[in-house]
């Protein structure tokens, strides 16, 4: 309620300004800025944030489906949402998947490279706060939302990161992550499609949340995961590229990188799914996603650092 009465204080001052910093906040925006740790700078530290958010998301989806906490607007009608904030606003409101995913990021660097310069620390918890404090600021979660979320990921990354460094070196450690990522997401499947939901309805008869929207969500987070840690046991075992590359070449593949992104979002992914129907088809899609970021991306860098070095000693 505090923060609504700021946000109806200012006016709607700062309305465009949260809702460009919850934007960064969504799952294909984070995806791609680990994807730039991963190809161009650090791809030990991207393959443990990409790991912990294939955990994370499975540990989110299971949670929303546990607790089944209506979103704030819903629980009191007194806290209205920003209206442009609601298509993203799906389901269950508690964990945040907002801060999910960028506590994977955020505090996932802030774990693994203690010594970064001050400045970048003070980026990455203020990026993240931000984050946190738009989904509040826009009324779709309660603080409890954003606390929990930041738990769950935080419990994630801490048990990956001891695992990583237990059995890295094991010549069938990612076959072994790959296989619990299978389990999870089935379980998932399972759990979400069977579950018995709160049948609640809204003034208008509608169902406040509806379950086979929370299935379909499942499908979705269950195709992500499956699709981070596939394409990193391939990357591995046949591509295993290096960051290695001047200014220009790490731009290359930003910009490449970028480009696939928006047309994975805006083009592939809204004509690959209705062909599939709406499981399948939502399973699909956000199993491209992570397949073109940690596989397709990679073929490609691989590739011409292998022309490169070919024309070098020509």
């Amino acid at each position: 309620m505090y923060i609504q009465f700021l946000r109806e204080a200012s006016g709607g001052l700062f309305n465009d300004f949260f809702m460009t910093i919850t934007y960064f906040g969504n799952l294909p925006i984070i995806l791609f800025l680990i994807a730039v740790i991963y190809w161009c700078f650090d791809k030990k530290l991207g393959e443990y944030l990409l790991v912990s958010m294939s955990f994370a998301r499975i540990v989110d989806a299971f949670a929303k489906i546990v607790a089944c906490v209506y979103r704030p607007w819903v629980v009191d009608p007194n806290i209205p949402p920003l209206e442009d904030a609601l298509p993203d606003a799906t389901g269950y409101s508690f964990p945040s998947g907002h801060a999910t995913s960028s506590t994977v990021l955020f505090a996932g660097v802030l774990l693994k490279k203690k010594n970064i310069v001050t400045s970048l620390k003070v980026l990455l918890v203020a990026s993240f706060l931000l984050i946190c404090f738009s989904r509040l600021y826009v009324g779709v979660h309660s603080v409890l939302d954003m606390v929990f979320g930041f738990i769950f990921s935080l419990i994630v990354l801490i048990i990956v990161g001891k695992v990583f460094d237990k059995y890295e070196d094991n010549p069938n450690f990612d076959l072994m992550v790959l296989a619990a990522g299978i389990i999870f997401s089935i379980l998932l499947i399972l759990y979400s499609t069977y579950k018995a939901y709160p049948m609640d309805y809204d003034a208008a008869g509608k169902l406040i949340v509806d379950p086979a929207k929370m299935a379909l969500e499942s499908f979705k987070n269950a195709g992500f995961s499956i699709g981070i840690l596939l394409s990193w046991v391939i990357e591995r075992r046949f591509i295993n590229f290096s960051t290695e590359g001047s200014v220009d070449s790490k731009i290359a593949r930003i910009i490449a990188g970028l480009i696939g992104l928006e047309l994975l979002y805006y083009v592939i992914g809204p004509n690959i799914a209705p062909l599939l129907g709406k499981q399948v088809g939502s399973f699909v899609v956000y199993f491209i996603f992570p397949v073109y970021f940690i596989a397709i991306m990679p073929f490609f860098i691989k590739f011409f650092q292998k022309r490169r070095n070919d024309a070098e000693t020509a």
